[in-house]
């Protein structure tokens, strides 16, 4: 079984490469935004998630981490996840663990994005110019790299201490971008 995690700053690709690497491998695209859109949608929780998103306030993390261990327990018959935009914090990333391990299961490797806080902004920009994002301004921008910088990327330093991280230069193109993902994994298959 391969389950992944993708990692990198905002605007660093993960959805596009999360996307390809499941297609590719056959694996769950366990995308956090997308269980998020479909659990508010018609899930058990929606009405609960939605109460906080109405109020303003964050959802908290014990309704997202049921929201995914939820979906990741629906697809635990494939050959494996790749998650996308989970976990977010410390306190998630522990919780995954411990789920994958009652499900007999671990994390295999983090694929870990890597790009500038300055090429990515740049990358949201031209995305929230071609795809009509109304988050993808400059002033979001910053809120997301702050979150990211105090919350999400003290998850790599977990991960690293278990030696599960890869290093992914961000900056080439799509196509380079996951060739060369491609290759790291072919050899861990």
């Amino acid at each position: 079984m391969l389950n992944l995690i993708i990692f990198g700053p905002p605007g660093a690709g993960k959805g596009t490469q999360a996307a390809l690497i499941a297609k590719a491998y056959k694996l769950a695209h366990l995308s956090s935004g997308d269980i998020l859109r479909q659990e508010l949608k018609n899930g058990e929780l929606g009405t609960q998630i939605k109460k906080y998103q109405d109020s303003g306030k964050l959802v908290p993390d014990n309704l997202i981490i049921a929201m995914v261990e939820r979906a990741a327990q629906k697809k635990i018959k494939s050959p494996g996840f790749i998650f996308d935009g989970y976990p977010r914090n410390l306190r998630q990333a522990k919780s995954l663990n411990k789920f994958l391990a009652t499900q007999n299961t671990a994390i295999t490797v983090v694929l870990n994005l890597k790009l500038s806080e300055r090429e990515a902004s740049k990358r949201i920009i031209l995305r929230g110019k071609t795809s009509g994002r109304s988050d993808d301004n400059h002033q979001t921008i910053k809120n997301r790299f702050q979150v990211y910088r105090l919350q999400t990327a003290p998850i790599l330093d977990y991960y690293k201490q278990q030696k599960k991280v890869i290093n992914i230069d961000g900056r080439p193109d799509i196509d380079l971008i996951f060739k060369n993902i491609d290759k790291l994994l072919t050899k861990l298959k």
